[in-house]
């Protein structure tokens, strides 16, 4: 614990003093104080003393540590607490991370970001992280050991960008990487990243096994079983599996987690989702009942103290009610199910936020529902509920919401939000002016309003250009559901600082104003389909001009933060490239997964990872739409219906390829992943740009 001090703040770490004490009644705790000169900090665990050590640091050294923006905080002084502070953890079980945040977020992370995110977590009270990092090197090594060369081996384990969806049984081989050092690559960092957990005290999920395998395994293994092909997953072709009641299911299971423990060691909870996101290939509940008991049979088989760890998205009653009530975890990842579920029959749970998709960066969500402790409700009417945790498919934006909710998932009751925005504005950004509260009060009654609950605002920036708009992605919401001048005025109380210095000021400044641009210029996108269905030539010409003008200006000024640009991402990806030659396979992994998402033919997920970052606003999504205006334009005495009118897909949006000018557009986007090269650097000041815009803007 010593060393997370000393790696976070090093100017003040001879400061504390650090006791281990017993819980109070069964649950978990810290205590800070000032004893014999020293910042004193007692806790029952090495987490509880790392949330005891941020609690000083966001009271007394006002602290605020985040992903978008004072990702770093330097502190050299440590006051002495002047009066004691402690806390009771209602919560024993606190989880983290969804499967995808490991491709939105993190999937080219290095050691230097998840050695920061690990102490992060435990600042945060974080002690169940999902851990499965290296994975890609137990399904490798297993089927070596069952008679597959490495070149086969490797075909199977889909890309960087794209593993976390192999292991939730939809993919697999897409966007593979032929390099078995990267494989080893990833067993070192999921090793140490692994150890570091440990060391701290929490304890790991790691991954089970829920029958997706490659189909050469038949020919290899000799298997006298039929292998269940799986319907096409959002474009991809369909996975093979092996029936739960087939008795290789538990051998090569087996396998894999004797596997996993030879590598990483083995610490109780594996996840796996049967069926997810498909369906059973024999109805009825006898089935499923005997699917829950042999999964179950099998962890337990391999060690008797193994917790099976399922989400409650995808899991059904009957696999449920065939195990054990202290075999099974189930992770209610949105908060939503356990009241529709009856609690979930009495099994143990975990009351869970979710709050984003894709890791879009749009500004959204209540505040208030957020404050209100979901945890504490469910707690009140089903005893089961052990903890909480935050299952958000990616982190890098909303640094305010984030910033609430990982102080809510140790808190028992609901929270005094006044007073939090308060004292968030205050840590946020260096200065206790009333303009910096009132800037966030005025978050709080725009995109962080009640309304704004569930699914982002999409954005009309990245949306691929239509006529017809509905969704930019899948799960998003097209209507703003707020008044988008409080945006514009949160940035001009923002601006009357004189004292603010922190970064997460600058990051929120380009931030908030990227938000207020991407909705204005969604306004003008219906003046502009309103003109072309009324033929007015003076305003189409006028308000394409404004829309554009407005994507140029968010490129411009999202330029200015590096972590908002297209080209950070992409030379994080490169990073990891073990050799000169398989550089561009990391580069195009990155690319399509922002763009096209995947796969090249049949595609139904485009966008779905939509980002308004610089470089991609610039050179991807406004060549788009210049496009389609010029085909709207070359189309004016025509009713146009040819290019965007035709069948809408289950997601609500227009078919990826039918008319001739979505089969143009995707030639474009193809050509953009093949030769995309990057954009040049910005040596402009956030803040310039920001008055420069909002000048310009009235």
């Amino acid at each position: 614990m010593l060393n997370l001090i000393r790696r976070n703040t090093p100017y003040i770490a001879d400061a504390f003093t650090l006791a281990l004490t017993k819980k109070i009644n069964g649950k978990s705790y810290y205590e800070v104080s000032e004893q014999n000169g020293k910042i004193h900090i007692e806790g029952d665990c090495k987490i509880s003393l790392a949330m005891g050590y941020y609690a000083y640091l966001k009271k007394y050294c006002r602290v605020n540590f985040a992903h978008c923006g004072n990702k770093d905080f330097t502190v050299r002084s440590a006051p002495l607490p002047d009066e004691k502070m402690s806390k009771i953890i209602d919560q024993d079980k606190r989880a983290y991370f969804n499967y995808c945040t490991f491709g939105y977020s993190m999937r080219s992370w290095q050691w230097e970001e998840w050695e920061k995110e690990i102490d992060f977590m435990a600042m945060n009270g974080i002690n169940m992280p999902l851990t499965v990092v290296g994975y890609e090197a137990v399904m490798f090594y297993t089927l070596c050991d069952f008679g597959f060369s490495e070149k086969e081996a490797l075909a199977f384990i889909a890309g960087p960008s794209y593993y976390p969806w192999q292991m939730m049984t939809n993919l697999d081989t897409f966007m593979h990487i032929p390099d078995k050092k990267f494989i080893d690559k990833r067993l070192e960092l999921g090793k140490k990243i692994l150890q570091r957990e440990l060391e701290l005290g929490m304890t790991p999920i790691q991954q089970g096994f829920a029958g997706h395998i490659p189909e050469k395994l038949k020919e290899k293994f000799s298997l006298s079983s039929e292998l269940q092909y799986l319907p096409t997953w959002c474009g991809f072709p369909g996975t093979c599996q092996l029936d739960p009641l087939d008795k290789n299911f538990t051998l090569f299971g087996t396998a894999l987690l004797e596997k996993q423990k030879e590598l990483f060691g083995s610490y109780h909870y594996y996840a796996c989702d049967p069926f997810h996101e498909n369906e059973p290939p024999v109805e009825g509940d006898k089935y499923l009942s005997d699917v829950g008991r042999t999964i179950s049979k099998m962890y337990t088989d391999f060690d008797p103290d193994s917790v099976w760890v399922m989400q409650g998205w995808s899991l059904r009653e009957q696999i449920v009610k065939a195990v054990e009530k202290d075999k099974l975890l189930i992770l209610d990842l949105d908060g939503s199910k356990n009241p529709k579920m009856n609690g979930f029959w009495g099994y143990s749970f975990i009351c869970g936020t979710l709050h984003n998709f894709g890791d879009r960066n749009s500004l959204h969500g209540s505040v208030k529902l957020l404050a209100e402790n979901q945890y504490s409700i469910a707690k009140k009417k089903y005893p089961n509920c052990e903890g909480t945790g935050l299952f958000m498919e990616g982190f890098f934006q909303n640094p305010l919401y984030y910033d609430l909710a990982f102080t809510v998932i140790t808190e028992k009751e609901a929270i005094d939000l006044e007073l939090w925005l308060s004292d968030y504005a205050e840590r946020r950004y260096g200065s206790d002016e009333k303009c910096l509260k009132n800037a966030v009060k005025l978050l709080r009654d725009s995109c962080y309003r009640e309304e704004c609950t569930g699914r982002e605002t999409s954005s009309i920036i990245c949306a691929r250009p239509s006529t017809t708009h509905y969704h930019t992605a899948p799960n998003d919401h097209v209507e703003l559901r707020y008044d988008n001048e409080k945006l514009l005025e949160a940035v001009k109380e923002l601006l009357k600082s004189e004292k603010a210095d922190k970064d997460g000021y600058y990051f929120d400044l380009c931030d908030i104003l990227r938000q207020y641009m991407s909705n204005s210029a969604k306004e003008v996108y219906f003046e502009i389909t309103d003109s072309f269905k009324k033929k007015d030539e003076t305003s189409f010409k006028e308000k394409t001009g404004r829309f554009l003008e407005i994507l140029e200006q968010a490129d411009r000024l999202l330029s200015t933060r590096p972590e908002l640009t297209f080209d950070s991402h992409i030379d994080e990806a490169i990073r990891n490239a073990c050799c000169e030659e398989h550089k561009d396979i990391f580069r195009k992994n990155e690319i399509t997964l922002m763009t096209i998402w995947g796969p090249f033919e049949n595609n139904e997920l485009f966008d779905y990872a939509w980002k308004e970052w610089a470089g991609l606003i610039k050179h991807y999504y406004m060549p788009r739409w210049e496009m389609f205006f010029n085909e709207l334009w070359e189309s004016f005495d025509t009713d146009g219906c040819h290019i965007s009118d035709t069948p809408f897909n289950h997601n609500e949006r227009n078919d990826y390829e039918t008319t001739a000018f979505q089969k143009k557009l995707r030639d474009f986007e193809f050509a953009f992943i093949e030769s995309y090269k990057g954009s040049e650097k910005s040596e402009e000041k956030t803040i310039d740009v920001v008055r420069d815009i909002c000048h310009s803007i009235h």
